[in-house]
């Protein structure tokens, strides 16, 4: 028996570690318990969202990475919670979606999200391997091949009111080649082998997107600390700082 058992590490997509591929790409929703209640509450927040839509889409913003998609400013979100940080503007707009959410364990994110027609969100890979990435079908215009989402050499499409959960690790694209809009409701969960370590997670993971989202938006940047080592050493300041940040406030999982 190990006295000093640590908790084991994610794996991370900035790491010098090569990614677990024996891992699942796919997993099946019955395996986990919280995905029926999700799904019996499915229409509520879809209409939620309807209702949202109806009165001012304006709360729905361009995914921040533009160089993802085939063209700028078709896959927009609106976020209730994203690693340890919550929309208090949000949750008070979707305030039953977050009565809904609130309840499921390790939630780390969660957000609505948009695809317009005939838009791609280009192949790439998550940031870890560290939750489950789900997709609740929310508007779903068609199935596969005209709409759908590949992880690895799988295809799989959305269906209205139907969870289904991928390893974001993997590398995924999501396509939408109607003339109808997108809807999901997309959020994470924690992995339970890694739980414990979600604040670190969430650290490396805001540390890491931070410094490129500013490298891509900030051409100065690109142009004086252009070396991998430059940019290695400004991740670290990041997520060390984010890590702070984190631990003072306390508020991870915390209840509104």
């Amino acid at each position: 028996m190990t006295l000093f058992k640590k908790d084991p590490l994610p794996w991370l997509s900035d790491s010098t570690a090569p990614y677990p591929h024996a891992e699942a790409g796919l997993y099946d929703p019955a395996d986990f318990p919280w995905v029926a209640h999700v799904e019996a509450h499915w229409e509520t927040i879809r209409d939620e969202l309807r209702g949202v839509l109806r009165d001012d889409a304006s709360c729905f913003n361009p995914y921040p990475d533009l160089n993802k998609t085939n063209k700028k400013h078709v896959w927009k979100t609106t976020g209730l919670i994203y690693w340890t940080w919550k929309s208090r503007k949000n949750i008070l707009l979707f305030p039953k979606t977050w009565a809904i959410m609130r309840q499921l364990p390790n939630l780390t994110a969660c957000s609505f999200n948009k695809l317009e027609p005939q838009s791609t969100i280009k192949p790439h890979i998550g940031d870890t391997n560290a939750m489950y990435r789900c997709h609740l079908g929310l508007v779903v215009p068609a199935q596969a091949p005209r709409c759908g989402l590949r992880v690895g050499k799988d295809t799989t499409c959305w269906r209205e009111g139907k969870v289904l959960i991928f390893n974001d690790a993997y590398e995924h694209t999501a396509w939408n080649n109607t003339d109808s809009d997108r809807y999901i409701l997309s959020f994470d969960i924690m992995r339970p082998e890694f739980a414990r370590r979600d604040r670190w997670t969430a650290a490396q993971v805001l540390g890491k997107i931070s410094v490129e989202g500013v490298y891509q938006h900030k051409a100065w940047l690109r142009r004086y600390f252009a070396a991998e080592w430059q940019q290695r050493l400004l991740a670290a300041a990041a997520k060390f700082s984010f890590h702070l940040a984190i631990v003072a406030r306390g508020r991870l999982y915390r209840k509104l």
